[in-house]
């Protein structure tokens, strides 16, 4: 996942994920609460790890190799309408050079 406004909210929806599936967030900072929340986040359910970058102003969702857009915020998810839209690109394209 790919998106600047990342809060709790966002690792409560991860939470829901089945074990096996990893969980990967870049986002431009990571303030001291979002700290806090995935270290709590992560002793209860499977880790989900965070790294920061600068480079990207929109929002990615990033499954299996397939890249979609996102027009909002994944911390809004369901408060108002927006789209998701599958890009034709690989994920690998989108991650190069921020890992």
């Amino acid at each position: 996942m790919i998106d600047n406004y990342v809060d709790e909210t966002v690792l409560l929806l991860l939470s829901k994920r089945l074990p096996a599936v990893d969980a990967e967030i870049y986002t431009r900072q990571v303030p001291n609460q979002l700290k806090l929340d995935l270290d709590k986040h992560n002793e209860q359910y499977p880790p989900v790890r965070i790294f920061e970058s600068d480079r990207f102003h929109d929002r990615f969702l990033l499954i299996d190799g397939a890249v979609y857009h996102v027009g909002s915020s994944l911390k809004d998810l369901g408060n108002k309408l927006f789209a998701f839209s599958k890009m034709e690109i690989d994920a690998h394209i989108i991650l190069e050079g921020i890992r």
